[in-house]
């Protein structure tokens, strides 16, 4: 598993090393030659026109003594500070390398064929001034090759926000693990390609604050070990039976590709719950999936109850309505796991606290799958990392996809695709996710393992694609990405 270190995490990790015996000037010594050695190795053996021109902008913190690399090529030093800023270890660096200390000019970038960027690291944790904003917009507008040390300048390392300008990195060379702002944006569009390089940690150290880490990227590691496979003695009912409430008869496509996309992932049953008039439409449009003709809350839950189900999806195509919200709160407290997607989150806008204490009193098996307009209307003063007022797990959909359940754990997407920006693209996610809590998934763990087969899809190079092309790209490439994860579990 990759673990997203924060700032306190890393600076963490650099006292116990101290501690251990590492110093922090032999961390430093040792960043600089793990940077340049990509910057040898794998940057310059890419970049078209290199003339040996460059242009390190350092800063005074640590970071700027990581940005001192060898003098083999037309190396110049600069900073926007002048020595009496710089820290005793950068200032120690700066005097052993031998380089003169330039003052940061537009015409030391223009003359540049590779910049480094080493003005701050992990421990910017306010605004910037108009002076460095302005120096950043100066690199920013040049077309030079820029490299940032840790993180790009200018970007707070937790959220990927920017403080209130970065640099535009097209590389980024990191110590030991990634950071989060490296995957959340704005951040991940700063940083560029990703170098992740180790500088002499002690590995127990490293291990030791690993296992305190609660944020972690979504890859498959994180939770293949927890998928459920299906048995030799399997049956439908035993693989899960999912209860899926449709719209009305002009609202029944939403749960229908939700539906398909919950069998295509493995549910052993799915029947999806429909008026009289929707049921003849669904049953018009499905084979594998059970439609059954249900009308009233009290019908659903009998139901529920006699017919072995085993998770919940509610919300695609449902409508913003009364029934919506009773349905949402008699299921949840019925204890079972449940996705509440789409109209079943809009739906508690006035009243986000009569959702959430449902969940807390009697169900924590629960997801919650918003994209940024309906996380807005239920987490109106909550920032995208703090949901754990919810008691639920919570998918916030986006280009940075974070994963979030009430014990803190969060994963946050390593990359998406814009071509899941398409209607009926999370009502798909949402019958994947619910899908896998019908065959016993861990909602936090099922909540990742969705979004990750989600982003697959969108991987998938299809321009042109809408949410009904999904249902069948998961069952094209299932198999095959099922088939590589299983023999390495």
């Amino acid at each position: 598993m990759i673990n997203l270190f924060t700032s306190k995490e890393v600076k963490n990790l650099d006292e116990l090393s101290v501690k251990y015996g590492v110093s922090l000037s032999e961390l430093m010594e040792n960043a600089g030659k793990a940077s340049f050695e990509v910057i040898i190795d794998k940057i310059i053996p890419s970049l078209l026109n290199f003339n040996n021109r460059i242009t390190v902008l350092c800063g005074p913190g640590n970071n700027g003594g990581d940005g001192l690399i060898e003098k083999n090529f037309d190396v110049k030093v600069c900073s926007p500070f002048n020595k009496t800023y710089f820290n005793s270890i950068a200032l120690e660096k700066l005097e052993m390398s031998d380089f003169d200390l330039l003052e940061a000019s537009q015409d030391l970038f223009k003359n540049s064929d590779l910049i480094i960027d080493a003005l701050f690291g992990i421990g910017l944790n306010r605004d910037i001034d108009k002076k460095l904003i302005d120096l950043i917009d100066s690199i920013n507008k040049e077309k030079n090759y820029v490299v940032s040390i840790d993180i790009p300048s200018g970007l707070e390392t937790d959220t990927g926000e920017k403080k209130p300008n970065s640099i535009n990195a097209n590389h980024t060379i990191t110590f030991q693990s990634p950071k989060p702002c490296h995957f959340l944006l704005p951040g991940k569009i700063n940083t560029g390609e990703l170098s992740v390089v180790d500088i002499g940690v002690p590995k127990k150290i490293f291990k030791e604050v690993k296992k305190s880490s609660n944020i972690f990227l979504n890859t498959s590691d994180l939770w293949k070990n927890h998928f459920p496979w299906p048995k030799e003695y399997d049956h439908k009912y035993s693989r899960g039976h999912l209860l899926v409430q449709s719209g009305d008869q002009f609202s029944t496509g939403a749960s229908r590709l939700a539906s398909i996309s919950a069998l295509r992932i493995g549910a052993g049953i799915v029947t999806l719950a429909s008026s009289d008039e929707a049921a003849l439409i669904n049953a018009s449009h499905l084979t594998s999936v059970m439609i059954k003709n249900i009308n009233n809350i009290s019908d659903f839950i009998n139901f529920s109850k006699n017919r072995k189900v085993t998770s919940f999806l509610i919300g695609p195509g449902c409508g913003v309505t009364d029934y919506t919200k009773k349905l949402s709160l008699n299921i949840i407290e019925l204890g079972l796991p449940a996705v509440l997607d789409a109209d079943a989150l809009s739906v508690f806008k006035d009243d986000p606290d009569e959702l959430f204490s449902c969940i807390k009193k009697y169900n924590n098996n629960v997801i919650l799958t918003p994209h940024e307009g309906e996380f807005n209307r239920i987490f109106k003063d909550t920032k995208g990392s703090k949901l754990s007022e919810s008691g639920a797990t919570i998918i916030y959909k986006g280009n940075d996809s974070v994963i979030s359940n009430p014990e803190g754990l969060l994963a946050i997407s390593d990359r998406s695709s814009p071509f899941l920006a398409t209607a009926g693209s999370g009502d798909v996610l949402a019958g994947i996710c619910a899908g896998l809590l019908s065959q016993g998934m861990d909602s936090f763990l099922a909540a990742c393992a969705g979004q990750w087969f989600h982003k697959k899809i969108g991987e998938i190079p299809r321009p042109g694609m809408i949410a009904d092309d999904m249902p069948g790209m998961i069952e094209n490439f299932l198999p095959t990405v099922l088939g590589e994860i299983y023999e390495k579990s």
